[in-house]
């Protein structure tokens, strides 16, 4: 639960390497990200699902991109972002701040 009592959830679907994230990811959360992505092996994208995900701050960005410095093969790629996350990682430049991560409508 992050600070302001909004549930966040990050949840593996199906293949093990795509996982859906809903709700804020914020500093409180970002452990929850650490903790999902810790078994991650191998070589391969790794996708995560945004639709739900309504909110990320700077540490939120921090734990996404230390997502992506772990694939050793692959990229992170960020599927469907709301309309407010992709505000967000449109400002501050993800994409281009990473080539490992691919922010992708």
């Amino acid at each position: 639960m992050t600070t302001d009592g909004t549930v966040f959830r990050i949840e593996p679907a199906g293949d093990g390497r795509t996982f859906v994230l809903t709700g804020e990811l914020d500093m409180a959360a970002t452990d929850l990200v650490t903790e999902a992505t810790a078994s991650l092996i191998g070589d391969g994208d790794v996708v995560f699902e945004l639709a739900g995900l309504t909110f990320i701050d700077s540490s939120g960005l921090r734990a996404v991109l230390q997502v992506a410095e772990r694939i050793p093969e692959g990229k992170l790629i960020l599927r469907a972002p709301t309309d407010a996350v992709r505000r967000v990682l449109d400002i501050v430049g993800l994409a281009d701040a990473s080539p490992r991560v691919v922010v992708d409508a």
